[in-house]
Order: structure tokens, then C-alpha cells, then sequence
């Protein structure tokens, strides 16, 4: 059951990390002139790639075989 609860819970804190970053991102600058500390279109690629190894983990949790020897055209494309 953890196999499911936890890439679940997973996928929704880097949804809601992408949509804190995405208001933090269109602030150009602080109000007392210095730049922004954290790089917030950084965070929001990395929580995409969280959330799309989640869904990853999801599919084989469920049973379909993912990788490239399990793809339509085969390992190589042959």
C-alpha cells in the first residue's frame, strides 16, 4: 500500500512546490533591490521530472512493464 500512498503524496508536493514557484518566479526583484536566492524555474524543472518519475513508478506498481525493452519498436528500435 506504501507503493502507491507515497509517489501519490509525491507527485502532489511537487505540484504544489511548481505552483509556489510559479508565483515566486514572476517577481522580477525584492523590494529592497536584491536578487532572489533560490532559482525558481530550476525548482519547477526538477519537480517536473519528480513528478513524471512518480508516474513512472505508478505505471510499474500497476503491473505495465515500462523501459526501453518493453517499447513498441524493441530495444535499439529493431
Amino acid at each position: 500500500m506504501a507503493a502507491w500512498i507515497f509517489p501519490v503524496l509525491a507527485i502532489l508536493l511537487f505540484g504544489a512546490l511548481i505552483v509556489l514557484a510559479n508565483t515566486k518566479l514572476g517577481k522580477r526583484e525584492r523590494k529592497d533591490g536584491r536578487p532572489h536566492q533560490l532559482p525558481w524555474g530550476l525548482i519547477m524543472v526538477f519537480c517536473v521530472l519528480g513528478i513524471f518519475i512518480a508516474v513512472v513508478h505508478l505505471f510499474n506498481v500497476a503491473g505495465f512493464e515500462t523501459g526501453p525493452e518493453h517499447s513498441f519498436f524493441g530495444r535499439f528500435g529493431r
